[in-house]
């Protein structure tokens, strides 16, 4: 699996689980409002409670400042506030987005019914401020997360897809149980973690926003004794909320993932994961006094904490930026869920008008001009006008290009093919993130590694470079060490070489010629780096769409279609770089086509039997939403 699918698989799940714990934290948070009448117990510290648990204390302390804030403000923060990066409407929409990107590893229901969950989030916070509506909302919220989570495990065959949801909705439950444990105990220290009276509804909020009073009183004494909680949260082997229970299963996924084998990459996560499964056997709560359980509970925080951190690490994920993780509670900083470079939504228009000189009697064509679908992209709607009119099959190639073939018998001197495309597009920025491993270089120099990319390894009459013209590259640019800063440079290197411009060269031009005139278009420059790449045994491929330039861009190669090209990083997968305009292939590249060049994309082929012909492209790329 690409490393950015289980990104989007592992905070989709990850979010999902966060949804459901701060609606319920804030379910019974409003019981407890209605359940208490002492003023004593409601002082101030509920709100405290809350935003620690669900959000951070510097955004209570804001508010706090504020003399005109009321209850609602705070409930409206906790739920709707767009700038709470960990509000329920922030999760929701963060966990859709996810699963839009992913959509094709997950179940169609999946996405059916968190999406219903956002269109309705959506809507509540329009609405006016009532206990009965926030309620109806938070009910809405924890039945959804929960169909969410049964459509997960009736749905999804235990493929790696599952096992990556199924760790981030562990290693978040253990940091979340970890985290109202320790908001609870350093909320209770002064009474030394022994049952008083003003305990009662402290350590009853804490089994309740973990879902586990019922649980708790079927195996204990109706008592709320802190110790006694701490123990069934934290080591209980069948309490499905408890950390132990949480860690052990993402241990034995983790076994399913490596088979059981302990590798480079993974002994820094295996590690961490035996150290503090010796903590849990080495452990008794009970011998433990206050200030002990509160230095351990920070300690142990931090601990589940950084398993998610080295996961993400060892897997490739990105974590989320600026936060940093504190020893002390009161300094502690809520880790906000993994936001999505921005998403885009274009209509894309491509017209071929081919006029001939003398009657055609007829044709046969094949076009390419379907954008794909990937994790990246998703192809909304298309269609295909043909006039004279004509049926088209489709099939998809060796390259997994979408193919539409028609054929027409009538006679004609005009053949207009138009596409009409909606695609939405959401990437974040890779190749500046990676780190260039020893699993990578281990991967990359391996024969398996060759001999399945070979296609995209050896050179064709469009790609191929002379030894001489190598040779000026190597002295340009140096010896290869890192094949992934390598392509980075050849990039910039062709960039900074390269005139842009569309009379110097035609279709059928190929990069020996163009490296030696020095300019061109989209296409000689694509060529040209392909060349280089896989000189350097680095597979490369060529890939045709079109690009988005918009207002006050100085991206060029958007008269027509656009090319550039693709480098297959190993443990990440292919990753774009548009050497034209010497940029990541992002949200603005629209991908079409891919293949060793352009004869395996070209947009229009075919035969017929007649006169010349003039050719006519036109190409339209608007935005829709961003």
């Amino acid at each position: 699996m690409l490393s950015r699918v289980a990104d989007s698989l592992y905070w989709m799940a990850r979010n999902i689980e966060r949804t459901e714990s701060n609606a319920r934290i804030l379910d019974v948070h409003l019981t407890q409002m209605v359940e208490t009448s002492s003023e004593d117990l409601l002082d101030g510290k509920h709100w405290q409670i809350m935003f620690e648990a669900c959000s951070t204390k510097d955004e209570l302390d804001k508010l706090q400042n504020n003399e005109d804030a009321q209850d609602e403000d705070y409930i409206h923060y906790l739920a709707f506030h767009t700038d709470n990066l960990n509000s329920i409407y922030s999760c929701v929409r963060v966990a859709r987005e996810n699963a839009r990107q992913s959509r094709d590893h997950l179940p169609n229901e999946l996405f059916e019914v968190w999406n219903d969950l956002y269109l309705f989030t959506i809507q509540a916070e329009q609405e006016i401020f009532s206990i009965h509506h926030l309620r109806t909302f938070l009910h809405k919220v924890k039945l959804t997360c929960l169909t969410a989570q049964g459509i997960i495990e009736s749905g999804m065959s235990r493929s790696v897809a599952y096992r990556m949801l199924k760790i981030g909705k562990w290693l978040e439950r253990a940091e979340k149980t970890a985290r109202i444990l320790n908001v609870v105990c350093e909320q209770t220290r002064e009474t030394q973690l022994l049952y008083k009276g003003d305990d009662y509804y402290a350590w009853l909020s804490a089994l309740r926003m973990l879902n586990g009073y019922e649980a708790y009183l079927k195996v204990n004494r109706p008592k709320m004794d802190p110790k006694t909680i701490l123990t069934f949260l934290i080591t209980d082997e069948s309490f499905p909320r408890s950390i132990h229970y949480n860690i052990n299963h993402v241990r034995s996924a983790i076994d399913l993932l490596e088979n059981a084998k302990i590798a480079h990459y993974s002994s820094e996560l295996y590690y961490a994961l035996e150290n503090l499964k010796n903590e849990f056997d080495e452990m008794s709560i009970q011998e433990l006094n206050s200030d002990d359980m509160l230095a351990f509970l920070n300690t142990f925080q931090n601990k589940c904490n950084e398993i998610g951190q080295i996961f993400s690490k060892t897997y490739y994920l990105i974590e989320p930026v600026g936060t940093q993780r504190q020893t002390q509670l009161s300094e502690f900083t809520q880790q906000p869920m993994k936001e999505k470079a921005s998403s885009m939504k274009y209509r894309i228009e491509h017209t071929n008008i081919f006029d001939y000189d003398s009657w055609v009697d007829q044709s046969m064509n094949s076009i390419r001009l379907k954008p794909r679908t990937d994790e990246c992209q998703r192809l909304l709607s298309y269609r295909t006008d043909i006039t004279p009119v004509a049926l088209t099959k489709e099939h998809v190639d060796i390259w997994g290009n979408s193919v539409e073939s028609f054929f027409i018998a009538d006679h004609h001197k005009h053949l207009e093919v138009k596409a009409t495309s909606v695609v939405s597009i959401q990437k974040s920025p890779w190749i500046h993130r990676i780190d260039y491993s020893p699993e990578m270089h281990a991967i990359f120099h391996s024969e398996l590694f060759s001999n399945h990319y070979l296609a995209y390894l050896s050179n064709t009459a469009y790609t191929y470079l002379s030894p001489e013209q190598m040779e000026q590259v190597d002295k340009d640019l140096g010896q290869m060490a890192n094949p992934v800063q390598y392509a980075i440079d050849v990039m910039g290197y062709l960039f900074n070489r390269f005139t842009y411009d569309g009379s110097s060269t035609n279709v059928s031009t190929k990069a020996v010629e163009s490296f030696d005139l020095k300019k061109g278009v989209c296409q000689d420059i694509a060529h040209v780096m392909l060349g280089i790449l896989r000189n350097k045994h680095i597979p490369a491929r060529y890939v045709s769409g079109y690009l988005y330039v918009g207002e006050n861009s100085a991206l060029v190669g958007d008269a027509a279609s656009h090319a550039w090209v693709e480098v297959m990083v190993p443990g990440i997968g292919w990753v774009g770089l548009d050497p034209t305009n010497n940029v990541e292939a992002l949200e603005n590249h629209i991908r079409v086509g891919v293949g060793r060049d352009y004869g395996d994309v070209s947009p229009v082929q075919g035969v017929y039997r007649g006169g010349n012909h003039k050719l006519d492209v036109k190409v339209s790329v608007s935005l829709i939403d961003q």
